[in-house]
């Protein structure tokens, strides 16, 4: 056993000593091409230089001290508004005083300077004011200060030898099993006070080697909180096609395109900027801030282009003989398209690291399989390659989860993307495959295949966005089933569930018994039951009945309730309440009189019934809400009741037909869900004896 423990810390000292080796490598060749440059810029970008990638997952180390230099010469130098002639009034006990930012893509490395002065005017203000978080990547990015500095009654204080600035890893998705390697610059400014303007400049440095020779940026020109002087401006060489344009509402005034110094100038400002409050429940994708973008992609295809040659198919040993596997025990390419799916979703787990490179360089086959881990470029490199092996044509396609259905207006850009899967192709017909899903069930013919909107394809096909296949609304995703035998007038019932999953609905149920458990999963039923019918005991364990071929999981469960009755408003009877399963299209808190559009979420079909035994004791309490039928733009509800002696079924359907509707209908939608969640709840109740 010694001698095992010893080879094993031996192997380990050495996987360290050739991490430390590899780390010193990547760190000179950074330093090598992107080491201190002199301020000065040149006019025009010059030559491209063809940089290898080093390593996808190259992690870059943290600066051990804040660097300090001049500002370089392309930046404007603005004065700060005059105390006295502010405009607007501090928001959240911040006066926002100066917003600058220049963007510069002469040099081989863009780069992007800022310059923010702020002004507590509370005591809550300060702790905003005199704490900055910076995020930069340094695996390709460099952060150079330039000021650190406070003014208090007229005077400046240079504040660089007393301000602490430290560094950290930045994961803000650890939940999320995604390592991106960013680093935060946490700069903490000692003895603010209320009033003093406290300022501070600094420019980032570098372009991800995976990106190579192109540049895209977005700019809000327009925040949540007034500004009083706001200064945009992008420089771009006078040979580089760049393009540029506006989203979301109208700024205060309309950016402008320019020749500065011989080079391309995109400039907004300088100019007092009012605020942009947001709207709840608005679309992802529909910008709520003034929003610059600017590119010099000059259309989707050179998008494409760019991204091609990381999801070439790579038919490996490794990948052939899994493919051969999937081919022998299945016949037809339906089932071994089916069969590739469910190797790369069920085999291989979700794990992002994106250091470096590695945010658009995917992982080989070969490591991937190696590892059983890997992101969406991953396992869509692996699907790809599995179906190649296999004859069944494929190609990734780059998508974005949230914003995917407004990609149609926005300019060409690799920014414009945070996803990718596969399209394949069987007999003419193409199907939408997400490596990343889990506990995916159906064959070919009843897959639930994603739709985020609009989405670029990879290579040959990627003259264009595609638009993905819309969701099927014929059936309800989650069908729920609650039935409540009430065996008493003391109030004693027994409560049967049951959910039915079908498609989507039914890989949802799927995937949280997988991340849940059966008894989690009981344990929060219980609990979500006891809110309602207070204590409840389960007389049955969860049974999950599961038909992943067709796509179908059923679940089921029953308590004992000690007692179902509860106190009426009137305060004179009891009643029985309840609240079917069914949830309403919009959020709740969702703003009227808008100016974005609403969220109605995906299309889809919800049905749930509520079934209601009563003794003979019981035979006249009657039911409410009474029967009801609701249409609005974008869905449909009915609610309809039948009774059967002491037996009433109550049964709701809602089906959403859109995923936004207009600002103008906007209120008429909201009514009606408000209406669909006071006629979820039921009650019953005994006749009124006063």
């Amino acid at each position: 056993m010694g001698d095992r423990v010893s080879a094993a810390n031996i192997r380990v000292l050495l996987l360290l000593v050739l991490l430390l080796a590899s780390w010193l490598y990547i760190g000179q060749h950074w330093l090598s091409e992107h080491g201190p440059r002199s301020a000065a810029a040149p006019a025009a970008r010059p030559a491209q230089v063809e940089r290898p990638i080093t390593s996808v997952t190259a992690i870059g180390e943290l600066p051990q001290a804040a660097t300090f230099s001049p500002a370089p010469d392309f930046v404007s130098r603005l004065d700060a508004v005059p105390r006295g002639e502010e405009m607007y009034e501090a928001e959240n006990g911040v006066r926002y005083v100066l917003y600058q930012v220049e963007h510069d893509v002469l040099d081989m490395d863009p780069r992007r300077y800022v310059r923010m002065i702020s002004e507590p005017v509370s005591t809550a203000g300060i702790d905003r004011t005199a704490n900055v978080n910076l995020v930069f990547n340094p695996a390709y990015e460099t952060l150079e200060f330039h000021s650190l500095s406070v003014e208090r009654d007229g005077v400046v204080e240079d504040r660089t030898s007393t301000t602490t600035i430290e560094f950290a890893r930045r994961e803000t998705q650890l939940e999320r099993r995604m390592f991106d390697g960013r680093a935060t610059a946490i700069v903490r400014f000692s003895d603010i006070r209320i009033g003093d303007r406290v300022e501070y400049s600094y420019t980032v440095t570098g372009r991800n080697p995976a990106v190579r020779d192109n540049d895209s940026r977005s700019f809000s020109i327009g925040f949540g909180a007034p500004v009083e002087r706001m200064f945009i401006r992008s420089s771009w060489s006078e040979h580089a096609p760049v393009s540029h344009q506006l989203l979301g509402p109208d700024p205060v005034e309309q950016p402008a395109f320019g020749i500065r110094e011989g080079n391309q100038s995109i400039s907004f400002g300088p100019v007092a900027t009012p605020p942009f409050p947001g709207e709840r429940g608005s679309p992802t994708w529909v910008r709520q801030l003034p929003t610059l973008q600017v590119t010099d992609y000059q259309n989707w295809y050179e998008v494409s282009r760019w991204s091609e040659p990381y999801y070439e198919p790579q038919l490996s040993a490794p990948v052939i003989e899994i493919a051969e596997r999937i081919r022998a025990q299945y016949e037809t390419h339906d089932a071994q398209l089916i069969a590739a799916l469910r190797f790369v979703q069920d085999e291989v787990r979700y794990l992002a690291i994106s250091f470096g490179a590695g945010g658009y360089v995917p992982a080989s086959p070969d490591d991937t399989l190696e590892r059983r881990y890997g992101d969406c470029k991953a396992k869509t490199v692996l699907l790809i390659s599995l179906l190649d092996s296999l004859g069944i044509e494929a190609e990734a396609v780059l998508v974005h989860t949230t914003r995917g259905h407004g990609l149609l207006e926005a300019l060409p850009s690799h920014l414009a993307f945070n996803h990718v899967i596969v399209r394949a192709f069987i007999d003419g017909n193409a199907y939408w495959l997400d490596g990343t899903k889990r506990e995916q069930g159906g064959d070919l013919q009843v897959l639930t295949q994603p739709d985020f909107g609009h989405a670029l394809p990879v290579g040959d096909n990627g003259f264009a966005l595609v638009r993905m296949q819309a969701p099927d609304t014929d059936e309800p995703l989650i069908f729920s089933s609650e039935e409540l035998v009430v065996q008493s007038v003391a109030g004693n019932a027994v409560f049967n569930l049951e959910f039915v999953g079908r498609g989507d609905g039914a890989d949802q149920l799927r995937a949280n018994l997988s991340q849940s458990g059966r008894a989690d999963l009981e344990e929060q039923l219980r609990d979500f039951y006891s809110t309602r019918y207070g204590a409840v005991t389960p007389s049955s364990g969860l049974i999950v009945e599961d038909d992943r071929e067709a796509n179908l999981v059923r679940w089921s469960m029953t308590f004992e309730v000690d007692n179902v009755l509860s106190e009426h408003e009137d305060g004179s009877r009891q009643r029985i309440a309840g609240l079917a399963r069914l949830r309403a299209p919009t959020q709740i808190r969702a703003e009227r009189d808008r100016v974005f559009p609403l969220s109605l979420g995906a299309p889809h079909r919800q049905r749930a019934r509520v079934i209601l035994h009563l003794p003979d004791e019981m035979a006249d309490w009657t039911l409410e809400p009474a029967p009801r039928v609701l249409d609005a733009d974008g869905l449909s509800f009915s609610l309809e009741q039948a009774r059967d002696g002491t037996r009433y079924i109550l049964d709701y359907e809602l089906l959403v037909t859109r995923r936004v509707v207009e600002a103008e209908v906007a209120d008429t939608v909201l009514d009606a869900s408000d209406q669909i969640r006071r006629l979820a709840r039921w009650t019953l109740l005994p006749p009124d004896a006063r």
